[in-house]
Order: C-alpha cells, then structure tokens, then sequence
C-alpha cells in the first residue's frame, strides 16, 4: 500500500485512475461526496466503494468498445500491447475489490443503489441517484420505472430516466415520455425534482447552480463540487 494512504483512498484514486479522463473529474468529486455523506445516510462505505468500483469498471468498458476497432489497429509489439496489459490488470484487480467488498458487505438490496448525489456534467440523462440505480440482486422491485427531473426556475424537463430503455442501451428523450408538468408553488427555486411518472409524486430534490449543476454541499454548508 502506497505510505500514508487509507485503503477507501487507494481503492478510490485507482478507480478515478482507470475511469475515462473525460470524466475523471467530474467523477472524483462526485465520489468524495459520496463518501463524505453516504454513513449519514446508512450506507456503508464498503457498499459505497464497491459501487465506485463497478461505475469505474462500466466506464472503462465502454470506453474500450468505443475505440476498440482503432486500438485493434493501432496495436503494435512493445509499448502499446504493455499498456493494453497493464490495464487490463487494472481492471481485474478492480474487478475482484468489487466482488470481495459485495461479499464483506452484505450488499443484496438497497445497500448497492448509487448514492443520492446527481451526476453533474451532462444536460439530458445527466441526473445519476438512487432513482436510477440497479441493486447488485437485481431486483428492482420499489425502484421508479420511469423518471422525469424538472428544474423549479423553468418548470422544464430537463433529464428523462427509462429503466427499460436504459436496460436496452436505449436513449429516452423528453418527447417520448407522456407526462403533463404542473409546477408546484411550494417546490424551491433554484432546484431539480426528480418526478415519478408512475405515480406523480416527486421522490427526490436537489439545489442546482445557474447552469442546472447539482450543488453539492458539506456538512458544514461549504460546496464540494466547482462550478
């Protein structure tokens, strides 16, 4: 273990590393947060780390297949194969933090869903939380089918999440989702709720800056994330 450095931290800056730089940043401050608020909300920090794993894993793959005909092409003897070998490693041993932490955790439920802090960064299904999160069993059931984020300042939809169409590798927009907005005076300005289609009723609210960015605070009231 590198000196000085806690197990979550090193489990936590090899997953920032094998994650796409593109989202590198975005990501850490998201997983800090996670950390810093995820006991206060009963979730352990084992369950929160194995999820960390697993979103880094996702990311990488799917960064892989992107680019993977141009790498297969690119390939050549010495440098590139080692890097290839070197991440590959990586991903492994990230893979067997993940399987060991789901079994020294216990995780079978809710315990394995994201955490409530949104994903900032993108405009439409950029909201990340519970809400679209899969519980390591699978079971889904009690989870929303079908969400829609609404920002208070607008009264627009701003994200779509479709469990199914996210299942399928599927893109839901805003106008395929049959639902009629109706702003609520007491919802707080400056804000996104996320809004169960199913039922009407919004099961989740977080302030957001000028751009629709979740502000993510500490405890102390002093925001993590920039701008």
């Amino acid at each position: 273990m590198v000196a000085g450095m806690t197990l979550d931290r090193l489990v936590l800056a090899t997953c920032v590393r094998l994650t796409p730089k593109g989202a590198r940043s975005m990501r850490e401050e998201q997983w800090q947060a996670d950390l810093l608020d995820g006991p206060d909300l009963g979730i352990s920090r084992s369950a929160l780390l194995t999820a960390v794993a697993r979103t880094s894993l996702t990311l990488r793959g799917r960064d892989l297949l992107y680019r993977g005909s141009s790498m297969l092409s690119q390939l050549t003897k010495g440098e590139k194969l080692k890097t290839l070998a070197v991440a590959l490693g990586t991903a492994a041993v990230l893979a067997g933090i993940a399987v060991a932490g789901t079994q020294g955790s216990g995780a079978s439920g809710t315990d394995s869903t994201a955490v409530k802090a949104p994903m900032e960064g993108r405009p439409l299904g950029g909201y990340e939380g519970w809400w679209t999160s899969t519980p390591l069993s699978g079971d889904t059931s009690g989870l929303p089918e079908e969400t829609i984020a609404v920002n208070t300042s607008s009264g627009k939809i701003v994200d779509v999440f479709n469990r199914a169409d996210n299942a399928a590798g599927l893109t839901t927009s805003a106008s395929s989702v049959r639902f009629d907005v109706v702003s609520d005076p007491a919802w707080p300005s400056n804000s996104v709720v996320i809004i169960d289609t199913s039922s009407g009723n919004v099961i989740e609210i977080f302030p957001v800056d000028g751009n629709g960015s979740p502000i993510i605070l500490d405890k102390d009231g002093k925001r993590l994330n920039t701008p």
